[in-house]
């Protein structure tokens, strides 16, 4: 067997899925109750302003286990799959080229988004090859009829055990100690709706919980539209995308429940994490393992009136990460950073080439607080009409101090992080504004952040890559 000549002796490639930063390492929601978050953000380096390349599930995972961007594959929304661009049983993903350079490959839950006809058994050693199962509608929401089956919330009886309970004890059951040579993968899918979890995680928060920080206005109005006339034409399009969820929200008095439970689905998600840590500690793990942590791209709940994720805005795309243990010294990181990046990180933390597939840019000068230069900026994508060959994109760039987003149509938004950190203000709302040199100069600095070119939708039948 193969293995790391460095201090990296194995990776622990950690996920959950739709984690916002609702989250005490990154300030969250003040209701939040995360402390093994928290407990492994006290050792690791945590990247304060990491970001999805897409708003999505599958272009989000793409992007980020087999390191092209949405923009190289055309892999954009949930109905392109990572399979329509790389051959599967190539091997051609981060996990895949861990198992080809000599590392046993053993993961759970939702690491890949696939179809379970489409899974990849050549790229695992082992597997826990589970399904989820259904529950019986709760939430007055769900039971109208009118919104779709996974978009429900509400506890469920205790002693109920889900998909990320037998996925955790199969993960820690993996760990041992005086491993070597080891990649362990762990996708937990709560926070992912429907938003159900045992009691006991409701009963840890207030009655009534915060709403959200900068919701707007300091309350959730389903009718108060003024939220949105800042927005071009096109941003108003697709804030207004989950308009039936927040009217039926609304109607039924149901805002509050909704957050609540998010908040109780985190601290499930919190706790199955902390059985993770646990048998950190007690196999000795830490100086020889790489542990990465990673959500695929964050969730709105009401501001400027969305929900989900499926926009460019801050909250649907703003994610944990954190990378702690092996050769990892605690601190933050504040530089602007992608998804895109773990993967030639984890190459070469490990000691290992990165592949010429992968885009991204190795992070190690962030955590070796080394000289080298980052890219400085996170690039994103998103839009509609994507079950057709000419999908209408939209594409955004946060730097340092500012989001930029430009719409299929020609219409823009920019919004100052410093001043403005929940994106209340579109500076460009007004057309004259570009007028202003230095607001001009700011937009056209961001404009170039942006990609240039953009693959036509991947074929749901032949691979490209």
């Amino acid at each position: 067997m193969v293995v790391s000549t460095s201090n990296v002796k194995n990776i622990l490639f950690l996920s959950i899925e739709d984690l916002n930063d609702w989250i005490e390492p990154l300030g969250g929601h003040p209701d939040t109750i995360t402390p093994n978050l928290t407990r492994l953000a006290a050792r690791a380096q945590v990247f304060q302003n990491a970001y999805a390349e897409a708003p999505a599930c599958s272009p989000s995972r793409t992007s980020t286990l087999f390191g092209r961007h949405p923009w190289s594959t055309g892999v954009y929304a949930n109905n392109h799959k990572w399979h329509d661009y790389f051959e599967p049983g190539a091997r051609k993903s981060l996990v895949g080229q861990f198992r080809d350079a000599g590392f046993e490959t053993h993961g759970a839950g939702k690491v890949f988004h696939v179809a379970p006809k489409h899974f990849d058994h050549s790229d695992w050693t082992s597997y826990n090859d589970i399904r989820i199962e259904g529950v019986e509608p709760i939430s007055k929401t769900r039971k109208s009829g009118k919104v779709g089956p996974y978009t429900d919330f509400g506890p469920l009886d205790e002693g109920h055990l889900q998909y990320d309970d037998h996925n955790t004890e199969w993960l820690v059951n993996r760990l041992h100690p005086g491993a070597i040579g080891q990649f362990w993968a762990l996708g937990l899918y709560r926070p992912h709706l429907p938003f159900l979890v045992q009691q006991k995680y409701f009963d840890r928060f207030p009655d009534e919980v915060a709403d959200p920080p900068g919701l707007g206005l300091n309350r959730f109005d389903p009718a108060n539209t003024s939220l949105h006339d800042p927005l071009p034409e096109s941003g108003k399009t697709i804030a207004n995308d989950s308009a039936m969820l927040r009217r039926i929200l609304g109607r039924n008095d149901e805002y509050k429940d909704l957050l609540k439970a998010y908040l109780a689905s985190i601290n499930y998600a919190d706790e199955l994490l902390g059985h993770v840590l646990d048998r950190m500690d007690a196999c000795n793990l830490w100086d020889n393992t790489l542990v990465v942590l990673w959500s695929d791209h964050g969730w709105q709940l009401g501001e400027k009136l969305a929900f989900r994720k499926f926009t460019l805005w801050e909250r649907a795309l703003r994610v944990p990460l954190m990378f702690a243990g092996a050769g990892i010294e605690a601190g933050k990181v504040n530089e602007p950073v992608s998804l895109c990046d773990i993967a030639p990180t984890l190459f070469a933390r490990a000691g290992l080439l990165t592949p010429e597939q992968f885009e991204g840019q190795d992070l190690s000068p962030a955590l070796d607080h080394s000289d080298g230069e980052l890219r400085g900026y996170a690039a994103a994508v998103w839009g509609r009409d994507f079950k057709t060959d000419s999908p209408k994109l939209a594409m955004s760039a946060r730097s340092h101090t500012h989001r930029y987003i430009l719409y299929w149509d020609g219409g823009e938004e920019l919004y100052d992080h410093c001043a403005d950190p929940f994106e209340h203000v579109n500076l460009l709302a007004d057309p004259a504004a570009v007028k202003d040199p230095e607001l001009a100069a700011l937009r056209e600095a961001h404009q170039l952040m942006l990609p240039e070119d953009f693959a036509i939708p991947v074929s749901q039948t032949t691979f490209r890559g």
